[in-house]
């Protein structure tokens, strides 16, 4: 292992792409005891660049004891294009806990030019957050739909000018003419005053890079043949996530749209909705923090956190998050935020 600067308490920083199969999964079964230790190795930044995950490890032992891993980014707030990360995979071993390391993990990344933020996080997370400083706890909408085949014949928007074109792309693979319209549609948002991450053809091409055998369908809108939106919906793996067990089940990644103009995000939650029922899945979950998402998520069919069974449930599943009032963060609050599940690892965990 390439040893990074060692903080005081026993233990060294080290990149945890480098740490041996054999403790990995040795800490895995110590943080994740309700997951097959294994698959620690196939998680995301075991495919990126090493700084993208540390490790915390005994000097004395090599156990490994703390991780921490940043989804690297650009944020856009204000019209101006900043470095961000997203922290996700921020774990200690129980009989290490009290002892900072999760401070000084943390402090890797939250440095004074940087948007620095978690999404779905554990209350835990939360907890120790809050005494770091970090602003929130904020939830996002977790909406879903049962059963998308009994609504694949939803009409499209009538007189929004639209085309839709379908695409596929898988890890490890390119994203062919996604690329150049990615990039025209985040260079057309750059006017939105939300705060968001810029997800133009460089991130996506990273994600294809670190998803491993995940596949995306993406269908893009356009109008006069000019991009103006997007939806991302992929398969969920199966086992990942405790809610549905071994079911099938597919998630709305991302969902875009030049001035979240509401007849483009219709068309794309129903196309999202007739890709689902080709998956044959029994449920489609999406996770958002903007208003126009849920209003055309809503008018599509997808059950919200406003009902009264249902809905009680979603809000307590929905994914919250928090951020670092320092540097680009100082000033936004919950609201100035725009959230889906492609801003942290979610999607490449599920």
């Amino acid at each position: 292992m390439n040893e990074i600067t060692p903080p005081s308490g026993g233990s060294v920083f080290v990149p945890a792409k480098s740490v041996d199969p054999e403790q990995l999964m040795k800490f895995a079964a110590a943080v994740w005891p309700e997951r097959p230790p294994e698959r620690v190795l196939a998680t995301w930044w075991r495919r990126a660049a090493p700084d993208c995950a540390i490790a915390a490890v005994n000097q004395t032992t090599g156990r490994m004891v703390g991780v921490c891993a940043g989804i690297p980014c650009e944020w856009v707030i204000g019209g101006r294009i900043l470095p961000a990360t997203a922290i996700c995979d921020w774990y200690v071993v129980p009989d290490q806990e009290g002892k900072l390391l999760g401070r000084r993990m943390i402090r890797r990344y939250d440095v004074p030019d940087r948007v620095v933020y978690g999404f779905s996080m554990s209350q835990p997370a939360v907890v120790y957050m809050n005494r770091l400083g970090w602003e929130g706890p904020s939830a996002a909408s977790l909406l879903a739909m049962p059963l998308p085949r009994l609504m694949r014949f939803l009409p499209l928007a009538r007189g929004a000018g639209l085309d839709l074109e379908d695409h596929t792309i898988a890890g490890g693979g390119t994203l062919g003419p996604l690329a150049a319209a990615f990039d025209q549609i985040e260079t057309q948002r750059m006017r939105d005053p939300l705060a968001r991450m810029r997800r133009g053809a460089d991130h996506w091409a990273w994600r294809l890079t670190v998803c491993g055998e995940r596949q995306y369908h993406v269908c893009l809108a356009r109008r006069a043949g000019a991009p103006v939106g997007y939806v991302v919906v992929r398969r969920m793996t199966p086992g990942a996530s405790r809610i549905l067990g071994r079911r099938a089940g597919a998630i709305i990644t991302d969902l875009a749209a030049v001035d979240n103009d509401p007849a483009v995000l219709r068309a794309l939650v129903r196309r999202a909705v007739a890709v689902a029922a080709r998956l044959q899945v029994v449920v489609v979950l999406v996770a958002t923090s903007v208003a126009a998402h849920r209003r055309a998520l809503v008018a599509s069919g997808f059950l919200s956190p406003g009902l009264p069974v249902v809905g009680r449930f979603l809000c307590r599943a929905a994914p919250v998050f928090m951020w670092s009032p320092r540097g680009p963060g100082a000033g936004l609050a919950a609201e100035d935020f725009t959230f889906t599940f492609a801003d942290s690892d979610v999607d490449l965990a599920l």
